[in-house]
């Protein structure tokens, strides 16, 4: 039992009105997996153990999604927004396997070097070094896009590397994440902001930039806001 976990899943049970006894663990699941079973009086708990090191707001999230399916009640929406945004950027972040091919910026049918430098001469009159190009291991939806200025890596989803996908939509992504690139980020009263006024002025610049953001809603069925 982790006595830091049940103590989140107890307290998060007492605010739902849920009288269970819990015992809780991380559980090494092949895949990000998390259970939750009431038997005699008390709920076990299973939370994969990709997640232990998830911060406390992300734990909490999923307490209350996992005990709120318990007790036959709906999630609040931003439980399951704070929880699902986690999950895919730890799914499209996760580390590709070189050797079966998957840090190949080439895909099936959309190139990422091609389009880069595509994006540099026609946006950026190729003033951004080339930072390291791959498309995500998994097919995330909500996340399409991320760059990792620690390693200075853009990672696209692998969802969108498909023969319906319009090319201007690989390339408004990653025309988004060179952004990124050329503003870093500022801090407003302690807190980070990378999609600031002036980004947002330069981001719909983009030739086809309403038509893109259509696009991924229609995949997403999210607001554009939660796309990156």
């Amino acid at each position: 039992m982790d006595i830091k976990l049940t103590q989140m899943f107890s307290n998060v049970s007492l605010n739902l009105g849920i009288k269970y006894k819990i015992i809780s663990e991380y559980y090494p699941y092949k895949h990000i997996k998390n259970t939750a079973r009431a038997k005699k009086g008390i709920l076990y708990v299973r939370v994969s153990d990709k997640l232990k090191d998830a911060p406390p707001e992300i734990k909490e999230a999923l307490a209350y999604i996992l005990l709120s399916k318990i007790k036959g009640t709906r999630v609040a929406p931003r439980y399951k927004r704070t929880y699902n945004d986690f999950i895919h950027e730890l799914i499209i972040n996760e580390p590709s396997g070189i050797a079966s091919g998957l840090n190949d910026p080439v895909g099936i049918y959309f190139n990422l070097e091609e389009i880069f430098y595509f994006i540099n001469n026609n946006y950026f009159s190729n003033e951004l070094s080339k930072p390291a190009l791959r498309w995500s291991k998994k097919k995330a939806y909500r996340i399409f896009g991320r760059y990792d200025r620690a390693k200075n890596e853009i990672v696209i989803s692998r969802i969108l590397d498909d023969k319906k996908t319009p090319r201007f939509v690989i390339e408004y992504i990653m025309y988004h994440e060179m952004l990124h690139i050329k503003f870093g980020f500022t801090y407003k009263k302690g807190r980070r902001r990378v999609h600031t006024g002036q980004f947002k002025k330069e981001e719909e610049k983009f030739s086809f930039y309403t038509e893109s953001i259509n696009y991924l809603k229609k995949i997403s069925g999210r607001e554009k806001r939660s796309l990156f």
